[in-house]
């Protein structure tokens, strides 16, 4: 039930994540320009840079701008976006407080990518983006889960451990029952031992006697 009800809670907060991508102006090195944005909860910029070059491997190569601190593709074909014809990227990452924001702007040759001049690429941006949001929220789930599932290990370690214990503890039980058992039994072997020699040592007694009676009589 409780993974049930993390894995909602996941996939609501990553439906709210890609609710959330707006259009903004960004500094890149081409000056002020048009660009997609998104903010990642909980989550460090240099934590989402990395998540960004596994993401973007597969569209095309990327170049940092170490003066603009950017990270630039030239040349990228993303279906989406132009109907695949080859585009620039730009990524800024900056960090807050509570996580980071990611800006990626988008050079179609004709003009950067927004939603006034081109409605329809537009779109195709968003769900680009969004993608990339959500491979980052997947990611931090991910994390959680291997959180959880090592919580999880230790748990059922502990388990295991416990049972052995409890399987030591049983075995003591039945040792210390069968040391009680011989116990008993000698302590009723010595109280018969006792009781035995009680009567011996009354018969002596009295043998004692006799012959103490028959010594006082010698010469009267």
């Amino acid at each position: 039930m409780r993974t049930i009800l993390t894995l909602l809670i996941a996939v609501f907060f990553i439906n709210i994540a890609v609710s959330q991508i707006t259009e903004r102006q960004s500094n890149i090195s081409l000056g002020m320009q048009p660009c997609l944005s998104a903010n990642i909860k909980n989550m460090k910029a240099k934590e989402v840079e990395k998540l960004w070059k596994e993401y973007f491997d597969k569209f095309g190569k990327i170049k940092y701008n170490s003066k603009a601190k950017e990270h630039f593709s030239s040349g990228v074909r993303i279906n989406r976006i132009k109907s695949g014809d080859p585009v620039d990227v730009y990524a800024k990452f900056e960090e807050f407080a509570d996580g980071a924001r990611v800006d990626i702007s988008f050079d179609l040759a004709t003009g950067f990518l927004n939603k006034k001049d081109y409605p329809t690429e537009y779109q195709g941006g968003v769900d680009f983006v969004k993608d990339f949001v959500i491979y980052v929220e997947k990611f931090k789930v991910e994390q959680r889960l291997k959180t959880e599932e090592k919580a999880l290990e230790k748990l059922n370690d502990q388990l295991k451990s416990a049972v052995k214990d409890n399987k030591s503890l049983k075995d003591k039980i039945v040792s210390f029952e069968e040391k009680i058992i011989k116990a008993e039994q000698d302590i009723k072997a010595n109280e018969q031992l006792q009781s035995d020699l009680e009567k011996q040592i009354n018969q002596q007694s009295l043998k004692v006697k006799d012959v103490q009676t028959e010594y006082n009589n010698v010469g009267k």
